[in-house]
């Protein structure tokens, strides 16, 4: 079992970054400042990561890990399900701190983010696919094809409306794309 101590720091680290990520981009964050909101010293984060970019890259793939969990969590019974089931726990999961994530990706455009939506999706989409012996399109288009359409429309639409505020609410804009996505 890891360390309390260690997993402690990576906590505190993580939730400095991302604190510092609203507020500014990530060119402007410095080691110095993760470590001062974290009350870590630079040695106890230098020990730990090479530098604030693999912290980064620490920090998206935890996010991912937890986001591809919450989102496997769900079963289906037909692709409308399957399809409302994955937009809703993204959409839920960015709900529930969508003030950040609207800072953090007006100050951040392209700081890995929309990735980790990205990656959940396509993996879960794929895996679906693979298991689906019913496949609409099988043999017609590559799975890989598929998997990344579908995600790279739901993420997009998602990063529209967190960018322009919209008023609709999750559930409607989960009811938009699904409707898009069975048309």
């Amino acid at each position: 079992m890891e360390d309390l101590r260690i997993r402690r720091t990576y906590k505190l680290l993580k939730e400095a970054l991302f604190d510092l990520l609203s507020k500014k981009s990530f060119d402007e964050i410095r080691v110095n400042d993760i470590c001062t909101i974290a009350m870590v010293h630079r040695t106890t984060f230098y020990s730990h990561f090479s530098d604030k970019y693999e912290l980064l890259n620490f920090c998206i793939k935890d996010l991912e890990d937890e986001l591809t969990y919450k989102i496997k969590e769900n079963s289906y019974s037909d692709a409308k399900e399957f399809y409302t089931n994955l937009i809703m726990c993204i959409l839920n999961y960015i709900g529930d701190n969508k003030k950040f994530f609207q800072c953090l990706l007006k100050k951040n455009d392209d700081n890995g983010i929309t990735r980790i939506f990205l990656n959940a999706c396509i993996s879960y989409i794929e895996s679906m696919l693979s298991d689906e012996e019913n496949n609409r399109f099988e043999d017609k288009i590559p799975k890989e094809i598929i998997s990344n359409f579908y995600s790279g429309a739901m993420i997009s639409t998602i990063t529209w409306w967190l960018k322009s505020n919209s008023n609709l609410t999750e559930k409607e804009l989960c009811n938009y794309i699904i409707n898009l996505i069975l048309f």
